[in-house]
Formats: structure tokens, sequence, C-alpha cells
């Protein structure tokens, strides 16, 4: 099959012909219908110290996938058949670390990574664990089913955030920004500001329900932002959040810097008296109900979201295309 395989520890991936994965017991293999790129893959291909430190080459690329189940494992229990289009959770849980038995599967204490810790979904075929596939409604797009895992970070970053009559800025519209526009105005945001450096994701956020957008922080939304959702992890992003959040404000990180980010912890958090979360991934399985109810009654549009569709073998142009950052969500389509 062709994948795209992060095959050396070093800058860079290859586009090429690989074995056809089998599904072991536990796990379901299915054909890829479409796959999305995340910020995360740029570091893999860039090879930073977090991927340095995550990943053992080779390995297939890619985390955001939607698939046709083929076929089931020998022994595995499951409700799933062949032909369900299922999407994949990235977060693999052990369950029975003490975070999968308080309720935390997202942050089990032994997870592994889709796509990052195993081979992922950059491929024409994958394999999944059944305990960490989502059936998808049949109705909706398959080339927008992998943008579900995204939009649940989105959906988990807000819920954390309590934005009904509030204040909100969105630092950062990549992929997961936007929809976090969409998704702190369906759960009842008062206003919701998108800041961005990119015109073209500007637009975009507009065209997700942002109230107003701009490049840098304008000195009007200094000390006035109920909320700030942080979600492009620069120290530049970090110090415009603690800027705009207001005294007694909460703020939501969810971008992981690249680098260290200094803070200045007596001015802006300890002076504010701030609320700070941070978000993981998504809660397994409530975020994806979640997310499935937002796409259910319209009040997502990933179809806005998802703006160029590449070829599998196009993976360079896509990443090219990613980088510029003239597009919305990229779905590769093998």
């Amino acid at each position: 099959m062709l994948a795209v395989i992060k095959k050396t520890a070093a800058p860079g991936a290859v586009v090429e012909q690989v074995p056809m994965p089998t599904a072991r017991p536990g796990e379901v293999l299915v054909r890829v219908r479409a796959s999305s790129i995340c910020g995360t893959d740029i570091g893999i291909y860039d090879w930073t110290p977090w991927a340095a430190g995550h990943i053992t080459p080779p390995m297939v690329m890619g985390h955001e996938l939607v698939g046709e189940v083929l076929e089931i494992g020998p022994g595995t229990e499951t409700t799933l058949k062949p032909g369900d289009l299922v999407s994949s959770e990235t977060h693999i849980f052990c369950g029975h670390c003490y975070q999968c038995q308080i309720g935390n599967r997202h942050i089990c204490e032994n997870m592994e990574l889709f796509g990052i810790g195993r081979d992922g979904g950059f491929a024409e075929y994958a394999t999944i664990p059944a305990r960490t596939t989502w059936k998808n409604d049949p109705s909706m797009d398959p080339q927008l089913m992998s943008a579900q895992e995204p939009l649940g970070n989105a959906v988990h970053v807000v819920t954390k955030a309590d934005v009904p009559g509030k204040t909100v800025l969105v630092v950062g519209l990549g992929p997961v920004g936007l929809c976090a526009v969409a998704v702190a105005k369906a759960y009842g945001a008062k206003r919701v500001i998108g800041l961005n450096r990119h015109a073209y994701r500007r637009e975009l956020g507009m065209r997700m329900g942002a109230d107003a957008v701009f490049d840098t922080l304008p000195s009007e939304l200094e000390n006035a932002c109920d909320v700030v959702l942080e979600m492009a992890g620069t120290g530049e992003s970090v110090d415009e959040a603690l800027r705009a959040a207001r005294i007694g404000g909460r703020i939501v990180l969810f971008g992981i810097p690249k680098d260290l980010v200094r803070i200045d912890i007596g001015r802006h958090i300890i002076n504010k008296e701030l609320t700070f979360e941070s978000v993981f991934g998504r809660r397994i399985w409530s975020t994806w109900f979640q997310v499935a109810d937002l796409l259910a009654a319209g009040k997502v549009d990933l179809g806005t979201l998802v703006t160029h569709r590449f070829a599998l073998g196009e993976f360079e142009e896509a990443l090219k295309a990613m980088r510029s950052g003239e597009c919305g969500k990229i779905v590769l389509l093998p």
C-alpha cells in the first residue's frame, strides 16, 4: 500500500509502498477514506525535540482519519462490523491505570498515541484498536469525518472555559482555533474574537462565526476578555493571552510551545488572580458525543473548515500549503 513514512530520525518523510497491515487481536483493519494533517505532523516532519522524544522511526504518520472497516481482528469483542465508517481516537488508553479508573482515559498514564507511538493513518489502509474506534453517522460526508478529532479538541477546550455570556478571545486561528470560535458561539459566548497573523485565517475565522478578528492584540482588548483560549503555543501568543485576560479571568491553554516560554508571574498571574486550565485531547467518549450533537444540529460547519484536498501522494504539496497559513484544514485522499 502507499503510505507517508517517517523513515529516519531526521527532518523529512517519504511517500512509498509498504506492506499492508493485518488486524491483530483487539484491532480493526480499515480502508482509509480520508485523513487530515495536524500541526503535530509538521513537527514530526521537521523532527522537533518533541517529536524526537515521542517517535521511533520508521513509522506511518497521521493520526486524524476516517476509514471503512474491512476486517475485525481475531477474538476482538466489538459491535463494529465490516462496512462501518469509523474515526480513530488518537489517545490509546490502557484501561487499568489510576487515571483510566477515575474517568480520565484521555490522559492515561500508560497512553500510546495513534500515528505517533504506533503506525497511523496517512496510508491506504490502517489498523486501529477497537477500544479507540468511533462509529460515524453514515449520513455525514466521509471527507469531513477525519476533522472530528480536532473539533473534539476545541469542544474540550471550550467546555472547560465556561463561556456562556462571556467575552472570549481565541489566540491562534489554526484549525483547532477556528473550531473553537464556532464552538464558543454555539455554547453561548456573548462575543468571540479571533487573533491571527494571517489574513486568510482571519477571514476564515469570521466565516466560522467570530464577531471580530485582529492580527495583533488591540489596546481596547487588554485586560478586557473574560476567557482567553490560547491555541497557538508561542511565546508571543501566550503573552497576548495574559495581557488580554481581565482581572479574575480564565485562560485555557491548548497550544504546545516548541520552546520554553517566559512569563511575568507576578504581573500577569498573581496580580490578576487568573484561573488556568489546560487541555490535552478529548474526553473519551463524552467529547465525541458532544461533537456529534453539534454536527447533527448544524451548529458547526466542517465544510467551511476543510479548505483543501490533496491526493495522498501529494503529501509534500499539502504540507507546503499548510505551512503557508493560506488554508484551513487540509484533507488527504488515498
